[in-house]
């Protein structure tokens, strides 16, 4: 098959707490996965680090005060090796814009994204060489799409819909970013600097 067949990730974005991430870190227990950062050294991590950088990030947005000189930053790959071969998955924060004042807004809502690949690359022996071709991750790492769907599973459980309301001059207008939240999540950020600094109204119940 080619590139373009199975190009593009699965993806799923979400606000959850560090309480909640950690719940959902459990599912990579015995599943010997690395947590790598994704800059130059390609630093490993524990999920206990990662937990800590994600309780970090996400105080960022639900503290009264916005912190100065902090740039919230939230990036790994989840490597694992399953069916044979080392695959993995690519987690990282996600900015939500919305208007303010007829522009958009200097700040962002927050979320994570977790994304899988649709395809990955075979190696094939050709008579002019190596060659690669690109496959249905579904098929040539089945146990790797099994563990995204039980990642997905969980966070659906977890969470709902993300819908806020921004103020306008006649009123207000619903947000309907394709963005989950869970419950204790949506209650904290709604009392955070970033939903008072822009009158913003948690519709999400």
């Amino acid at each position: 098959m080619s590139r373009l067949t199975n190009s593009g990730f699965y993806k799923i974005k979400f606000w959850i707490t560090p309480e909640e991430w950690g719940e959902i870190l459990k599912l990579f227990k015995d599943r010997e996965a690395s947590f790598v950062s994704t800059n130059y050294a390609r630093t490993s991590y524990d999920k206990q680090q990662v937990l800590q950088a994600y309780e970090q990030f996400y105080d960022y947005y639900v503290a009264n005060e916005k912190v100065a000189d902090y740039f919230p930053h939230f990036v790994y790959s989840i490597v694992l090796t399953m069916d044979q071969g080392m695959s993995g998955f690519f987690v990282r924060n996600e900015g939500i814009s919305f208007p303010y004042h007829e522009q958009w807004a200097v700040d962002e809502l927050p979320s994570i994204m977790i994304s899988l690949p649709k395809d990955i690359r075979i190696q094939a022996e050709s008579g002019e060489g190596t060659d690669y071709t690109y496959e249905d991750i579904r098929e040539y790492r089945p146990s790797i799409y099994k563990l995204y769907e039980e990642l997905v599973s969980e966070i659906k459980n977890r969470t709902k819909l993300l819908r806020f309301s921004v103020p306008e001059p006649d009123g207000s207008r619903v947000q309907k970013p394709s963005v989950r939240i869970s419950e204790k999540a949506a209650e904290q950020i709604r009392s955070g600097w970033i939903f008072d600094r822009y009158e913003l109204v948690m519709d999400t119940k």
